[in-house]
């Protein structure tokens, strides 16, 4: 399982980091930069957008792309610990909205680090759930090193 994840999450962050700065017709225009926070919610909630097209990818879109990042667990035990966990994550989309801002290929804001963090823990609660229903025996396979999973001799 955790040989499968490592390959998903690595194609799934290669294609977000494309859509991020490449995808839905972005190109290189002046950067943006919104530090308000919750700016970007309130827009929505103020001018009843609701399940709109927009609210959907911008609100809706930035928490459920990245549930699968609070499944990082999954690859490295250290990363069951959710302050370690917060703070890489945290540092890494900082990272990236910052390079949407260098590049002029999106925005940085403020909301999408909120929004995206949210996704993060989302994901973790599901881990943490599934691991302690222990559906799919998953809590087994965290508990067992990375050698001792799916690995096999050959002897010739």
């Amino acid at each position: 399982m955790k040989r499968y994840y490592a390959v998903l999450i690595s194609f799934y962050t290669f294609f977000l980091l494309y859509m991020m700065f490449y995808g839905c017709g972005r190109h290189p225009e002046s950067g943006f930069l919104q530090l308000n926070p919750f700016q970007s919610i309130k827009y929505f909630l103020n001018y009843h957008e609701f399940f709109s097209q927009k609210f959907m990818v911008n609100i809706i879109g930035n928490i459920l792309v990245f549930i699968p990042y609070g499944w990082m667990g999954i690859l490295h035990k250290r990363l069951n610990n959710l302050p370690l966990l917060f703070f890489i994550f945290i540092s890494w989309i900082s990272m990236i909205e910052l390079a949407q801002l260098y590049t002029a290929r999106g925005t940085a804001d403020i909301d999408d680090v909120f929004l995206n963090t949210s996704g993060m823990l989302i994901g973790y609660l599901i881990l943490k759930i599934v691991t302690k229903l222990n559906i799919g025996n998953i809590r087994m396979e965290l508990e067992m090193g990375y050698n001792n999973i799916n690995t096999y001799s050959y002897n010739r």
